[in-house]
């Protein structure tokens, strides 16, 4: 079954209806909701050679396909449809004698209390959703917007790997070494001695040998110098995210009262209420009467007709 939010984006453009074999029927008008339970169950639909006739089609079974609404029965089914007023809702004799012409099960007894209200706005001719509700605190309506749901999701980000491979390059080490040094003394002989004398006009050779450190390799080991370890750990962050979504806004207006008139009742409005902010009357009325579209205050604005609240209490 199809829902307002479907059927919304369909109203007021003259959308193309065609039947699910692919015939066109007509121009999207008004669609009517079950009073019980706020689900859309009929469409009117502008049928003839200028659109000037209206026939009422079940929504049962239809669809939105390519911006265009596709219903679940034969054009001349459609165009042969009983010619029903279109005042704003449908009467239990008048579902009963549509729910004969498209064969369908009779309506039940809930059905029959409560009715099918149009969602449209038959001063304007073209469909918009309209609904009024009422209860012992007066007229009321809902105002809804869409917001974003928004959920997280895990996916890979990066990847780390440990990977060992062999390379061979030059190792210096430095070690000490000792170095032993000849040296030659020269000293005066100041007395004569028996060995001095021996030794006089011979050939001798007399060595000492000096001696010194190398550094010798003996051989390599196998020694572990680190330790390189994988972990992972959470960091918090933030991420924003941005999409398109609908908001309602709800302005009022009242029919044949002046922007005169409304400061007329601003200001009794305030000598009631004690005198207070007399002196911003002028001021406020002004910004009053300036009020954008989107205002959502409650502030009524008198300057522009309201088509909202003609015929039969409708709301676009």
């Amino acid at each position: 079954m199809l829902t307002m939010h479907e059927l919304d984006p369909l109203l007021g453009h003259r959308t193309a209806v065609v039947t699910d074999q692919g015939d066109r029927v007509g121009s999207i008008g008004e669609v009517y909701l079950n009073d019980a339970t706020e689900t859309p169950t009929w469409v009117t639909v502008h049928t003839g050679l200028f659109g000037t006739k209206e026939s009422f089609v079940p929504l049962d079974g239809a669809t939105v396909q390519d911006g265009r609404l596709v219903v679940a029965y034969p054009r001349d089914l459609i165009r042969h449809a009983p010619s029903i007023e279109r005042d704003g809702h449908l009467s239990p004799e008048d579902k009963g004698v549509l729910y004969a012409h498209y064969g369908l099960d009779g309506p039940t007894a809930d059905d029959d209390a409560a009715g099918d209200g149009a969602e449209g706005d038959p001063t304007a001719g073209q469909g918009a959703a309209t609904r009024e509700r009422q209860d012992d605190g007066g007229p009321w309506m809902i105002r809804s917007e869409e917001r974003l749901r928004v959920r997280t999701e895990t996916h890979a980000a990066a990847r780390v790997r440990l990977r060992k491979y062999v390379v061979t390059e030059e190792a210096r080490q430095t070690v000490p070494l000792l170095k032993e040094e000849l040296l030659i003394g020269r000293e005066p002989i100041t007395t004569r001695t028996a060995s001095v004398g021996e030794s006089l006009f011979q050939e001798e050779v007399v060595e000492l040998v000096g001696h010194e450190e190398r550094a010798v390799i003996l051989g390599r080991e196998t020694v572990p110098v680190e330790r390189v370890r994988l972990a992972r750990t959470t960091v918090a962050g933030r991420a924003t995210v941005r999409d398109e979504v609908r908001k309602e806004r709800i302005v009022t207006s009242v029919d044949g009262e002046t922007a005169a008139d409304a400061d007329a009742a601003f200001d009794a409005r305030s000598r009631r209420s004690g005198g207070r902010a007399r002196g911003k009357a002028a001021g406020t009325a002004g910004r009053r009467r300036a009020a954008p579209a989107d205002d959502e205050s409650g502030r009524i604005v008198t300057n522009s007709p309201n088509p909202l609240l003609k015929g039969r209490n409708k709301r676009r």
